[in-house]
């Protein structure tokens, strides 16, 4: 068992919207944490090194790590060529939201039916789609989910090997009920009488000229037409159903006079439906067998008024308003704290905020800074300056030029060692390779080693970490000295923010 994702469509994007998709694409999972190592072995040490994810020359990426969660998953990958998105077990924390949202842009993009899906369940395109306009700046908006005949029918055929392939539960999932009011219409009510049947459809309760009035009207005719043909009714509705527009129109056949009339503005689903309800059978199974087959030629009735009408385009064209990176990989479910250990309680449960984005910092309001971290940053870079006036920038001859290398490797694996899963990223790695013989970087990782010896004893509590990572406590996997080492080293990594503060 597991969590899975998935779509329901078919991913078929457009040729030429595929570049700007897979530019997206990549994007989402850029700024959603989606890594990929690399390997390094020197000096008897094993090093991994993270990079977020990229195309390979064949125009694929492939991974498995986010982050943020800092769990491994099954595999997930792109296809940028032909825009194909797959992914295997993803869990149910950032890695999976992000999972999720990728293929929600499949459901933003594709103009025929599909639905973001997990584990069997249609996704709230308000969530993943709220970040997806805010990363992208995009202005998807709902208008999709307001096609609910096409949408419904779409989820029984892909469920047809289920008992209950569209049930109340589904319609929710397709359209939270607080936006049905946007719905209203005759597709809302045919999928309600789907669901509950007409028995609440009583003559001297329905409103004249109302569609629930034609429906009343039609299930009436029906009856009779059961009476008069029997075990043929379904027979002689389907040949009924199969005549074109003209030849319902000048039927003479007094048993269909009511039902052709009605047929004209009436689709076929409606006889259908109807028809099931009376013999008691199931709808979705009898019309996906007929669909194909009945007419499509109706000139449908406008039962709500324009002025209405004009009110619900505009709500199903509202753009969905945007969430924020760290509120998106906000986790706070069952499991987030569990088992959090005695010395943590009573503290603040940790929860992502910008300043463990530090890495994706570019001066825009994508990653803002709160004061607290403002100020640390700065007393770091104080201490830098300070070491940077030393003659051995504070760290004696370990990382001198001939050392520099060798211990900084040792360096890295100690801290991964100690407070568990601290990957350097490889634009630091090599970037501080590269350079040295340079004074501020020997300074730079002397200040590295102190914030390694400084925090061990917050970092003790990581010993809590057994197991599954993603069953323990967020307390514990992301205690305050981790979060130090981690902020510490993703400025380093992301020469903007350490040019900011670091001043190199």
């Amino acid at each position: 068992m597991g969590t899975f994702a998935g779509y329901t469509g078919e991913m078929n994007i457009p040729e030429e919207k595929r570049e700007r998709f897979g530019r997206q694409m990549m994007k989402l999972l850029n700024y959603g944490g989606m890594m990929q190592f690399e390997k390094v072995s020197l000096f008897g040490r094993e090093l991994f090194l993270l990079s977020p994810v990229e195309l390979s020359s064949e125009g694929k990426v492939d991974f498995w790590y986010n982050y943020f969660e800092e769990s491994r998953w099954e595999n997930a990958g792109f296809h940028m060529d032909d825009s194909i998105f797959y992914s295997n077990k993803i869990g149910s924390c950032e890695f999976c939201d992000v999972i999720l949202a990728a293929y929600m842009l499949y459901e933003m993009y594709d103009e025929s039916p599909g639905f973001a899906i997990c584990n069997g369940e249609i996704l709230d395109p308000q969530f993943y789609g709220g970040w997806l306009n805010h990363i992208l700046g995009t202005t998807f908006s709902m208008k999709k989910r307001y096609n609910l005949w096409e949408s419904a029918e779409h989820i029984a055929f892909f469920r047809s090997h289920y008992d209950q392939l569209f049930s109340r539960n589904e319609l929710s999932c397709l359209l939270p009920d607080k936006l049905l009011k946007a719905a209203g219409g005759t597709e809302l009510s045919d999928l309600l009488y789907i669901i509950y049947g007409t028995e609440s459809l009583k003559s001297d309760t329905i409103v004249p000229a109302s569609y629930p009035e034609d429906i009343y009207r039609c299930k009436m005719a029906l009856l009779s037409l059961q009476e008069c043909y029997g075990d043929k009714f379904y027979e002689h509705l389907l040949q009924f159903l199969q005549l074109d527009r003209n030849r319902r129109e000048k039927s003479t056949d007094e048993n269909l006079t009511v039902l052709a009339e009605l047929s004209l503005f009436l689709p076929a689903r409606v006889f259908v439906y109807l028809a099931a309800e009376i013999k008691q059978e199931s709808f979705w199974e009898l019309w996906k067998e007929w669909k194909d087959k009945v007419y499509d030629d109706e000139q449908m009735k406008q039962y709500a008024s324009e002025k209405l009408q004009e009110q619900r385009r505009k709500w199903k064209e509202q753009i969905i308003p945007e969430i924020n990176t760290a509120e998106f990989l906000r986790q706070d479910n069952w499991f987030t704290f569990y088992h959090t250990p005695e010395e943590l309680k009573g503290k603040s449960n940790y929860y992502l905020t910008d300043d463990d984005r530090l890495f994706w910092w570019d001066g825009t309001d994508e990653v803002v800074i709160s004061d607290e971290m403002t100020i640390w940053l700065e007393e770091l870079a104080g201490r830098h300056r300070k070491l940077m006036e030393l003659p051995d920038a504070g760290c004696g001859d370990r990382f001198d030029s001939s050392n520099f290398i060798k211990n900084f490797i040792i360096l890295l694996d100690e801290i991964c060692s100690y407070y568990k899963r601290i990957y350097p990223f490889k634009t630091m790695f090599y970037d501080f390779c590269q350079n040295s013989e340079k004074k501020k970087y020997s300074a730079a990782l002397a200040l590295l080693e102190m914030l390694y010896e400084e925090n061990k004893e917050d970092g003790k509590v990581i010993e809590y970490a057994k197991g599954s990572w993603d069953m323990v406590s967020k307390n514990v996997t992301q205690n305050i000295a981790r979060l130090r080492l981690k902020r510490y080293m993703s400025v380093m990594a992301n020469t903007k923010v350490r040019k900011k503060y670091f001043g190199f």
